[in-house]
C-alpha cells in the first residue's frame, strides 16, 4: 500500500524469547509457531476495540462531546471499523509483527496534540459533489487526540503465547 505504514508492537519478554529459542534449537524454524501467535494476537487486538481498553486493560478515553455529537454512535475506535479490521501479522525470517496499516492507526496508538499544516482534497462544497476534486491547504489546529493504544500485549496475551510455544516445543 503506498504512503501507508505499519506500526510495530516491541515486546522485551524473556520468558518468551526463551521459549522461542528453545523452539528454534528443537524444529529450526520458527514459522509456524509464529503464524499461530500472530494469529492470536490478532483477535485478542480486536477483542480490545470491543472492551475498549488498551493492552494492559485500562479504559480508553472517553469520547468528546462534540465527537459524540456528529458520530453514528457511541463505540470508540469503531466508526468504519477500519482500525480493527486492519489488524494484521507478517511473518518473516523467524520474526513476527503485528500492526496495522491506516494511515491514522499512529494517531489514534499515541494520540496527537496538534495537526501540522497539510493539503487537502475537497471533493464537496456546501453539500454539493464538485465536479473536479481541488486540493486545499489546511491551517495547523489543535484537536488534541488522546492515546487509545490498540496494540501491545497484555498480561493474558504473554501467558497464551507461552501456552502456543510450549505446544509446538512438545509437538
Amino acid at each position: 500500500m503506498a504512503g501507508a505504514f505499519t506500526i510495530i508492537s516491541k515486546v522485551d519478554d524473556r520468558d518468551i524469547q526463551r521459549e522461542l529459542q528453545r523452539l528454534e534449537k528443537k524444529a529450526g524454524n520458527l514459522n509456524p509457531c509464529l503464524k499461530n501467535i500472530g494469529q492470536y494476537l490478532v483477535e485478542s487486538t480486536q477483542e480490545r476495540f470491543t472492551k475498549e481498553v488498551d493492552p494492559a486493560g485500562v479504559k480508553w478515553a472517553a469520547l468528546k462531546e462534540s465527537t459524540k455529537a456528529r458520530k453514528k454512535h457511541t463505540k470508540i475506535l469503531t466508526e468504519s471499523s477500519g482500525l480493527r479490521e486492519d489488524v494484521h501479522y507478517t511473518v518473516r525470517n523467524n520474526g513476527l509483527r503485528v500492526g496495522n496499516t491506516k494511515l491514522y492507526a499512529a494517531t489514534h496508538q499515541f494520540g496527537r496534540d496538534k495537526m501540522p499544516e497539510h493539503k487537502r482534497t475537497v471533493t464537496t462544497a456546501y453539500g454539493n459533489k464538485l465536479k473536479f476534486p481541488v486540493w486545499a491547504q489546511v491551517k495547523s489546529y489543535d484537536p488534541k487526540i488522546p492515546a487509545r493504544p490498540f496494540l501491545g500485549f497484555s498480561d493474558d496475551d504473554r501467558e497464551r503465547i507461552l501456552e502456543i510455544t510450549q505446544d509446538h516445543i512438545t509437538s
